[in-house]
Formats: C-alpha cells, structure tokens, sequence
C-alpha cells in the first residue's frame, strides 16, 4: 500500500521574509523603470497616453506552477469571458488587465490540494502557493487590415506592433504592389483574352444566328451585327463563311433526304393508282366470270351445252378471284408502306426542327456565358488602366491610417501615424492618397 506524505509549507521567519523583500525591491525596480520607459516611448509614439490591456474573448491564457510543469495549462477566453482550467474550473478574467488576471488565477489556485505520483509509486500531496502560479497571455486576438494593401485580411498581433509594422506584415501598400505584378504585362494578358473571348463571342453569335436562319426557312445566312469590341472584318468575314458553309451543307443533306422520302411516297402513290385501277379490271373479269357460269349452268341444266363447258367457266372465275385478291393485298401493302413513308417524313421534319431549338437553345447559352466573361475581361481591363494610371503618384503620395477601435461595446475610429501603437482586436484601414 502506497505511503501518502503531505508537504506542509512552513510559515517564513522574519528574517526570510526580510530577504525575500529586498530580493524582489532588486527585481522589480529595473523592471518599473523599464515599464515607465515602455509607457513613454508609447506615448511618444501615439496620440496620447494608451489604456492599459484588458483581457477579452479571443485571447489565449498560459497558467504555470512552479515546480509542476504537468500544471503548464493553456485556455482561451470564451465569449462569456470565462476561461476553463482543471483546477481552476471556470473563471470570468474577461475585462481584467493583465496583472488582475495573473492575481485572480493565483486566488483561485491558492491551497488547492494537487496529487502528484513520485516515480518509487507513492502519492504526495501538495499545497499550491499563490506565488508559485504564473499567469500569462501567450497568444492574442487577431489584428485585421485591409484598404490599399498588397494583402489584406487577418494578422497575428504581436505586443508593442505598431500600424507600420502590421502594413509591413500585408505586403505595404498597393503601390508597391502593382510595381512588383506590372499592370502593363498583366493589362497586355487581359487585353489578349478580351480579344480571344470577342472571337468566340462572335463565333457563338453567328452560330446562333445560322440556327435561326435555318429555323425561319432560309437558304443563306445574314450579315452579322456584333457588340461591344469590334472584330475585324477580315475575321468576322471568315466566321460568316465558315458557318454559311456548314449552313449550305446541311441544307443539301437535309434537302437530300427529305426529297428521297418524298420521291418515294410519289412513286407508292403511282403504283396505288396502278393497282386500283387494275383491281377495278379484276373485279370487273370476276364479275364477268361468275355470270358467264351462271349461264353455263343454266344451259347444262336444259341440256344445249356439255358439262366440260361449266367445268372451263368454273376453272376460268376462280383464276379471275385469285387474281382479284392479289391485286387487293397487293394494293393493301402499298397503302402501308406510302403510310410509313408520310410518317417518317413528318419524324424527321419534326426531329431536324427539335434538335435545330436545342442547338439554338446551346448557342445562346455559350453566347451569354461568353458574352458575361467578355464584359468581366473588360471591367478588369479598365481597372488595370487604372491602376497603371496610380502609378505615376509618386512616392510622396500620403499614406492615410484609420484605426478602428472597440472598447466597451463602442467602436471609435483614430487617424493615426505609422508608429501608434495597436492592440489585440483593431481594424487597420490604409488609404493612399496623391496631393
């Protein structure tokens, strides 16, 4: 079984307190000097005298225990303003200055009881002393500048940084930006793809504008109206004619086709009309047949003919039936086939026209994405010219700072100089402006 010690802190004698006095009287004196030093330089530095920090939401804390580095413990300020520590549980620091803070945290792990495991197994109990906790921001919120910077957005705040510094930090001013990416290259790219984007703009509009032209019926392709940044002739002259080629091309297969179905619905109705007329023949001859029998009959029966007669006459109206019901089938057959023809016809009528609405549905798609990338091409075009038109201001030009400030749920906005101070959380705004 485990032994359990206890270590008891005994209580100083006066002449240890003594020392301890005149020990920290030699620490702390160099260490005020130097803050006042600090505090002077800074107010040389800014408008005025700054506010000293307080803790907010955001901010990382460190807390330390002498002698106990399993005690070494990290824990971000919530946005209640509470931070969350074994030990310590939860506890508001939110708004209390740095040295508050340290002194809270030293009260709320003052006497706690903390097990420690010796490496032979035993458990030693161990009083916390408040001087034997430190406590520490180790890690602020975040600075944000934005405005005429190479790089805006969020950095990591530093303690003494100064508007300087963090401009440093987004890559300076966009000045020096637009040097290093040399808008004159960059606006010659641009100017490239505006007119590579105009090409096919065109293109897709003469596309368009040959899938109407054979929707509404005709047989060549109009003059093209283009907007915006004019293609040469001599190019939109070749688009013209390339899409007219295509134009005549289909025409002629579709003119090709169409006419072949309709050649062969033309000779199925000739060879109808052949066959009525020879069907009409053959019911004519049956019919002629069946009374030359009759009679033949009625003769047998009186006896003036013999019977091979009526046997011929037989033999004769069932040859002209037989012949009467092919011409019916194939009469019947003919109908048929001129049907599907009309109904294959009329399919591919149906069909060129369906796929000439999605051709000219895809075209007008492409020719407005197109046309979207064209006028966004030109928008940076002219932003680029701009900005080429910046770079002539000279390095004179007045570099504005706006600081942007919240303290106790207010914001308040400074015009400061590159050496003021910044603290955790302020919004940098920089502004160049020509005289």
């Amino acid at each position: 079984m485990s032994r359990i010690m206890s270590r008891i802190i005994p209580w100083p004698s006066a002449r240890t307190l003594a020392r301890k006095k005149a020990f920290l009287r030699a620490i702390c004196l160099p260490a005020g000097l130097a803050c006042c030093v600090l505090a002077t330089g800074l107010a040389r530095a800014g408008s005025g005298p700054q506010p000293q920090y307080r803790v907010h939401a955001g901010d990382v804390v460190e807390v330390s225990v002498a002698g106990l580095p399993e005690l070494r413990m990290r824990g971000a300020v919530q946005t209640d303003g509470a931070i969350s520590l074994p030990l310590l549980g939860a506890l508001n620091v939110a708004g209390l200055t740095p040295a508050e803070m340290r002194k809270t945290i030293q009260r709320a792990l003052a006497q706690k009881i903390y097990r420690q495991h010796a490496p032979d197994g035993r458990e030693l109990l161990i009083v916390i002393q408040p001087d034997e906790v430190g406590a520490a921001i180790v890690e602020y919120r975040p600075i944000y500048v934005n405005g005429d910077v190479a790089k805006p957005g969020e950095l990591t705040y530093r303690p003494e940084m100064t508007a300087r510094q963090a401009i440093a930090l987004a890559g300076g001013v966009d000045i020096a930006a637009l040097r290093s990416q040399n808008p004159a290259m960059e606006a010659a790219a641009v100017r490239g793809e505006v007119d590579s984007l105009s090409i096919e703009l065109a293109k897709a509009d003469a596309r368009l504008a040959r899938v109407s032209a054979e929707l509404d019926g005709k047989e060549a392709l109009a003059a093209l109206k283009l907007q915006g940044p004019a293609v040469s002739s001599a190019e939109l002259t070749r688009i013209r004619q390339g899409e007219d080629n295509i134009m005549q091309a289909r025409l002629v297969d579709y003119r090709r086709e169409r006419d072949f179905l309709r050649g062969s619905i033309t000779q199925l109705g000739e060879r109808t009309t052949i066959l009525e007329r020879q069907q009409r023949e053959e019911e004519e001859g049956a019919r002629a047949d069946t009374e030359d029998l009759r009679r033949m009959i009625d003769l047998l029966a009186k006896g003036n003919v013999a019977n091979p007669r009526v046997l011929e006459a037989r033999r004769a109206l069932l040859l002209s039936q037989t012949r009467a019901l092919q011409v019916t089938d194939g009469l019947l057959q003919i109908k048929k086939q001129s049907t599907d023809l009309v109904r294959q016809l009329q399919h591919f009528e149906d069909n060129r026209k369906t796929e000439l609405l999605k051709e000219q549905q895809e075209a007008a798609a492409t020719a407005s994405i197109l046309r979207i990338k064209r006028d966004a091409a030109l928008d940076k075009l002219n932003l680029l010219s701009l900005a080429r038109s910046r770079l002539s201001v000279d390095d004179a030009s007045k570099v504005e700072i706006q600081l942007v400030r919240k303290e106790n749920d207010a914001s308040t906005r400074l015009t400061v100089d590159g050496d003021y101070p910044l603290d955790p959380g302020d919004v940098v705004e920089i502004a160049v402006k020509a005289h």
